[in-house]
């Protein structure tokens, strides 16, 4: 009985150490920190064309590979803005990357 209630505090108290630990870490210790798979990139000169012919018109991919267009609109791939520049619209690739806001 004795070993069953140290070992139930042994672990009580290990569980309250690590918790508090975690606690203390904040992934965003600022409003203004957010996450992003890409890196910061400068965005070139001139914005170019899509390469839309590579996608085929087809359906696009779940991946998330940004773009940013020349409209300052992020889009999750070149193959969605290609999808939108379907639609009329011609927008151009500005940069690989999200755009900022």
């Amino acid at each position: 009985m004795k070993s069953s209630v140290l070992l139930c505090s042994v672990l009580l108290l290990s569980v309250s150490v690590l918790f508090q630990g975690y606690k203390t870490m904040t992934p965003f210790p600022d409003s203004e920190t957010r996450m992003s798979s890409c890196p910061e990139q400068e965005p070139p000169t001139e914005p170019r064309e899509a390469a839309c012919e590579e996608y085929g018109g087809g359906t696009c991919t779940k991946q998330f590979d940004p773009v940013c267009g020349s409209d300052g609109k992020t889009y999750s791939t070149e193959c969605v803005l290609c999808q939108q520049n379907s639609k009329k619209k011609h927008v151009r690739v500005a940069f690989k990357g999200l755009c900022p806001s």
